[in-house]
């Protein structure tokens, strides 16, 4: 390349410089929502309860996958509860812990793509866009998932790690990994340790491995190739050997799992992200597409081209959420960044990467509005009124004797109920046959339960079932038998910010 070549790929004018600063201060202004959030006491998702007993196990040293109650599951890798259980032995509260970690494994996701950006000779403004595109995209679309005390971020973070120093020896500055040198090898291991890490943390990672294993069985040095294959079967193996000889068949049983499919909710499901999502996949994914022979945007396409077809068959799965399109956000915000250098390179203009700054994150601008009006509706004293009311459902919750039957597991965990009754996995167990259809309906038929919690709002109409009158709203992980056997056997004794409690009746 000419001198005039490289100034006119290394200048990046005054307005791409300020519109990437903008969309960076934008993107903190509204992850600053989630931050605050975390100090809480009440529910994000029902999924913070949950994880909050099992981690409790592990800082008591007691066994994941093998508990008092046999209507309790545990469908996840062992290793965030060990992690966070750590780090809540510290702060002494493991919902606290538990949020704290996903907000910096966020951030460290963030960095993760800039780093990317700039190993594959981007400016550091490149690398800010890529960073603050990831952010907003999460801040913007995924709200109620950032501060959750929840393992995916965690194991997202591991994961765009191994990606980012796989990609950081073989970019186009030319490491290691792109001349088989020395350092090849060593950077194989680190990418499978990384991945293993990720796995054992939330085993639905599969995206990026799958891309990286691909790439290097392509174009790997040799040295890296086996490296990375050897290390990461024979990490699989020896996890799969000590879980095995600790826990037994039962780990593998209940990670393994199936959960009901839905072809109908993964249509819709997939339909609403690309809609959120069609400004940066339009630009992005030509940029890519036109940019594909200079490493590493050919494989970033195919990493975002896999995000957007594995989410869309994650969706359709009984309870999935948006996390099943993380890696569609990730890929979108490390191809801004990646496309944003290539129009460096390729025009004098600078008002070019202005403009894919502005289109990339077009959603997140469209609505930063929304999600910046919520967080000062909630500043302004609906957290505290939250808070307030979650709490005197707990001390209600709490005073009265006997087992609970919670749909928001955070209610029964601060409650110190104990570990009872799983909703979502006894529903899918008895789906699949593995349990009886009337095991929760005996126990209602004799009053064994002392309060059943369903977080949905009443709402009565005329009933659904023969001698019943009036019903309220459904709760999804109850079949229609179970609904109507509680109607019958309990009444609604108080309504609450955490919904209904059900009494038995005398």
């Amino acid at each position: 390349m000419s001198q005039q070549g490289v100034e006119i790929g290394t200048a990046e004018g005054r307005s791409y410089r300020i519109t990437v600063a903008a969309l960076l201060g934008l993107a903190l202004v509204m992850f600053a929502y989630p931050v605050i959030r975390i100090f809480w006491n009440f529910e994000i998702d029902s999924n913070e309860g949950w994880n909050a007993y099992y981690q409790l196990r592990a800082i008591a040293g007691q066994s994941l996958y093998k508990l008092d109650s046999p209507l309790f599951f545990n469908n996840y890798p062992p290793l965030s509860f060990y992690l966070v259980g750590a780090l809540a032995a510290l702060v002494g509260d493991s919902m606290l812990a538990g949020r704290a970690v996903s907000l910096l494994a966020l951030l460290a996701i963030a960095l993760s793509t800039g780093a990317i950006v700039r190993s594959a000779g981007g400016s550091r403004t490149d690398g800010r866009l890529a960073i603050a595109t990831c952010i907003g995209l999460f801040a913007a679309f995924a709200t109620d998932y950032l501060g959750m005390n929840d393992p995916q971020l965690l194991g997202q973070a591991f994961v765009v790690a191994g990606l980012a120093v796989y990609l950081g020896g073989s970019g186009s500055r030319g490491g290691s990994g792109s001349r088989g040198g020395s350092g090849s090898w060593r950077r194989g291991i680190a990418v499978a340790v990384l991945f293993a890490i990720g796995a054992l943390t939330k085993h639905n990672l599969v995206v990026v491995p799958l891309v990286v294993a691909v790439d290097l069985l392509r174009r790997g040095p040799p040295a890296q190739r086996a490296a990375f294959f050897a290390a990461g079967l024979g990490l699989a193996g020896i996890s799969a050997a000590l879980l095995w000889r600790v826990v037994g068949p039962t780990f593998f049983t209940q990670v393994l799992a199936t959960r009901t499919w839905d072809v109908a909710r993964g249509f819709l499901f997939t339909t609403e992200i690309l809609g959120r999502f069609q400004a940066p996949l339009a630009v992005v994914g030509l940029g890519l597409i036109a940019a594909r022979r200079h490493r590493p945007a050919g494989l970033i396409g195919a990493y975002l081209l896999l995000a957007l077809v594995a989410g869309a068959g994650f969706a359709g799965g009984a309870n999935t959420d948006i996390n099943v399109f993380f890696d569609l956000s990730i890929a979108l915000a490390i191809g801004t960044g990646l496309v944003a250098h290539q129009l460096g390179r390729r025009f004098s203009w600078p008002q070019t990467r202005t403009a894919l700054a502005l289109a990339a994150n077009a959603g997140v601008l469209f609505y930063a509005p929304l999600a910046l009006g919520r967080f000062g509706v909630d500043a302004a004293g609906e957290m505290d009124r939250r808070e307030r009311l979650f709490n005197a459902d707990v001390a209600y919750l709490a005073a009265l004797p006997g087992p609970a039957l919670c749909q928001s597991q955070l209610l029964c965990f601060r409650a110190s109920k104990e570990m009872y009754y799983d909703s979502f996995n006894v529903h899918q167990a008895v789906a699949a046959g593995h349990l009886p259809e009337d095991v929760l309906i005996d126990k209602l038929r004799h009053h064994q339960i002392a309060v059943v919690q369903i977080s949905d709002i009443p709402e009565y109409g005329d009933g659904d079932y023969p001698g019943v009158q009036s019903m309220p709203a459904r709760f999804i992980h109850f079949s229609d038998q179970e609904f109507a056997t509680l109607n019958r056997e309990y009444r609604i004794d108080r309504v609450g910010e955490s919904g209904r409690f059900y009494r038995p009746k005398e």
